[in-house]
């Protein structure tokens, strides 16, 4: 994969401009809509072709796994020299868990950037002068396509012991539970503890703590093994005996807090009140418990 891209204009097969990674540091900002700032830079190879990107649209990837998406330009005197940007990258929530533990754990990242778009260029080349052959009229600006018969594929690289701070640590996301979840949708066996779960989301957007923790409860209480034989398939050792004794606590916790019974309509049990805070993380922690259950023991 190319760490520099060379552009032609006008079916040339001359180099009329590069793109590459700058020695700039990435920077990134949190929020609704994570943003990743890529450092790039621009020069053009001939003094007497003027060249600005329009808009360039790309594709972030980190291995196969498209990450981000974001737009270049308009990007204007592009010279010889180093024309220094960057290309904002928006990454969706759902990809904070690439950012976060990115694969594979290497020493350094490498991110890959797919783009295309539109340029446009003017030339000061006399008449009979073989750089000017197919550029047009001199002195008129030309609009050009780029990237009509394929993207163009840029490679960027990070040292692993740069990211955190200059990626990681900005994006906030120490504030957000980023694991990606595998939780048995499909699967007859774990469809009730599934239910659960989601009337317990259902009532966290309804402000119903009270019933969370009896959703979660019951999404635990429906794990299939019947509560004693969870583990069963696991081998015996002392990560079967701790995972099943912190399933245990983790249900008791959650069935001493305030909580709807299941199946009725509004008899409550349990021994302190619990808030929305209580209920958020109660819904995630069981959420978290059934996907690790779910792993290990379908996977033992």
């Amino acid at each position: 994969m190319p760490t520099q891209v060379s552009f032609s204009l006008a079916g040339s097969r001359r180099t009329s401009f590069t793109l590459r990674m700058s020695t700039n540091p990435f920077s990134a900002t949190g929020g609704p809509l994570p943003r990743l700032n890529i450092p790039l830079e621009a020069r053009l190879t001939d003094r007497d072709i003027e060249v600005d990107i329009l808009r360039f649209a790309f594709d972030l990837k980190l291995g196969n796994v498209v990450i981000g998406q974001g737009e270049i330009g308009p990007i204007t005197h592009v010279s010889t020299s180093e024309r220094y940007f960057t290309a904002v990258t928006t990454c969706p929530r759902e990809a904070l868990p690439y950012l976060f533990n990115p694969q594979p754990p290497q020493g350094r990242l490498t991110l890959e950037l797919d783009l295309g778009g539109m340029v446009r260029y003017r030339h000061q080349l006399p008449e009979g002068d073989e750089r000017a052959y197919g550029l047009g009229e001199a002195g008129a600006w030309h609009i050009e396509s780029i990237g009509e018969k394929g993207t163009h594929h840029l490679e960027v690289q990070v040292a692993r012991s740069d990211w955190f701070e200059q990626v990681v640590a900005q994006l906030g996301i120490g504030g957000y539970l980023v694991t990606p979840l595998s939780l048995p949708y499909g699967l007859p066996a774990w469809k009730s503890t599934l239910d659960h779960l989601d009337q317990a989301a259902r009532a966290i957007t309804q402000t119903d703590p009270p019933a969370v923790f009896g959703h979660c409860r019951a999404a635990l209480d429906a794990v299939p093994g019947a509560k004693q034989n969870i583990f069963d398939a696991m081998p015996e050792g002392k990560k079967r005996d701790a995972i099943n004794d912190l399933t245990k606590r983790i249900g008791e916790y959650i069935h001493s807090g305030r909580h709807v019974v299941p199946g009725t309509a509004s008899e409550q049990a349990g021994e302190f009140p619990v808030d929305q805070r209580d209920a958020l993380f109660v819904y995630n922690m069981t959420k978290l418990l059934i996907a690790q259950i779910y792993g290990l023991v379908s996977n033992p």
